[in-house]
């Protein structure tokens, strides 16, 4: 994993209650917590302990796999085609489900017989073990609906743009950066801004592209965007930044979007906003 050794490296998570702040976690995973406890409790007629117990044993799986979901939409699906994105979702939303269910019978278990090492692990009934299944899938539907909402951002077209003419004027230069350099195990290597053909990412991580390689950075594309040159690199997607001087070809994708082809071959899916700004360079 690269560290980009630049003032961008001091950024921080979403602050407040932004969806992805830790304090949004936190409150998130809380509030499943003592939902399956109280509903234990009123449902089961369960003592106080054992509630919390079953409460725990349910956000446990939840915390721990729709992290990971979250990871694998943020930063793999909602850069791919519908086709891929559909069939994504609908193989994370089978291995979560699953995934949960089994790491629950489990906690159950150990929680059950007080051990982490003998216990006796009692599958759940057949019409339960496919309640809990869907239960999973539909919390595995929030989890998808809050990773977009985290990866949501407006196309960075800066405020004192002309609407009229559509013609990019930042309201201030951007930093005189003509290197970055990333932190690969011991070693500390530069990438020269030219050579980078696009920029993807989501979360606080973005995957810098060049022609014979790939770096994973700890940057969100807003910091990145600040020490690249506008006439350059055009932010074409929420989730991507183009170097206009790799790119091989575009072309209509319909619904005003434009599909951008890289000279290493992407091919970036760009969203209205950024169509219509890169469609301002077209002479």
């Amino acid at each position: 994993m690269g560290t980009p050794i630049s003032d961008a490296r001091n950024e921080v998570p979403p602050a407040g209650w932004a969806v992805g702040s830790r304090r949004f976690n936190v409150i998130a995973i809380t509030i499943v917590f003592v939902a399956y406890s109280v509903t234990l409790y009123v449902a089961r007629a369960s003592g106080v302990g054992e509630a919390l117990l079953g409460g725990l044993a349910n956000a446990v799986p939840v915390a721990l796999f729709g992290s990971l979901a979250r990871r694998v939409i943020l930063r793999r699906l909602m850069h791919g085609s519908g086709l891929r994105q559909t069939l994504g979702h609908i193989g994370l939303c089978v291995a979560f489900s699953v995934l949960a269910l089994w790491m629950l019978t489990i906690l159950l278990g150990m929680m059950n017989d007080l051990s982490m090492v003998s216990f006796r692990v009692t599958p759940f009934p057949t019409r339960a073990s496919a309640w809990q299944l869907l239960e999973n899938a539909t919390i595995y539907g929030l989890i998808a609906m809050l990773a977009y909402l985290q990866a949501w951002r407006p196309v960075a077209a800066p405020s004192s743009a002309n609407p009229a003419s559509g013609a990019e004027k930042p309201t201030s230069p951007p930093e005189e950066t003509t290197r970055h350099f990333i932190r690969l195990g011991e070693d500390i290597l530069p990438i020269d801004l030219d050579r980078i053909v696009c920029i993807t990412g989501a979360d606080d991580y973005a995957e810098v592209t060049t022609p014979d390689q790939t770096h994973l950075v700890k940057m969100t594309l807003a910091e990145f965007s600040r020490t690249l040159d506008p006439g350059k690199f055009l932010r074409v997607h929420r989730s991507a930044i183009v170097n206009l001087h790799r790119v091989a070809r575009a072309e209509s994708a319909g619904g005003g979007r434009m599909l951008v082809h890289m000279t290493t071959g992407q091919t970036i899916k760009a969203s209205r906003a950024g169509s219509k700004l890169l469609r301002t360079r077209i002479l």
